[in-house]
């Protein structure tokens, strides 16, 4: 699952960036642009990463289309699990 999350606290987004690792050209959502809120004109900026990382999150059962309405809420990364062992959404 992907999702974006509501703001980060400045020390978790420093942490976040230290494991972090850019995507190579292929990635498939090179050139997306998202919006950067309801109703909003406005865009985030985006720079697409490996989705090597798992982490735990908290989030509203509200979706639209396949889609959190809601940001969810990071809370913390999973040393514990790696991206292969985490098993497929709805299983």
């Amino acid at each position: 699952m992907i999702a974006r999350t509501a703001p980060l606290p400045t020390g978790v987004r420093r942490e976040l960036a230290r494991q972090l690792h850019p995507a190579d050209a292929g990635h498939p959502w090179h050139g997306r642009r998202f919006s950067a809120g309801w109703g909003t004109r406005g865009e985030l900026g985006y720079h697409p990463v490996r989705p090597d990382l798992v982490a735990r999150f908290l989030a509203d059962t509200t979706v639209d289309e396949g889609v959190y309405r809601h940001p969810v809420r990071f809370l913390r990364l999973r040393d514990d699990f790696t991206v292969q062992q985490v098993p497929p959404l709805g299983t």
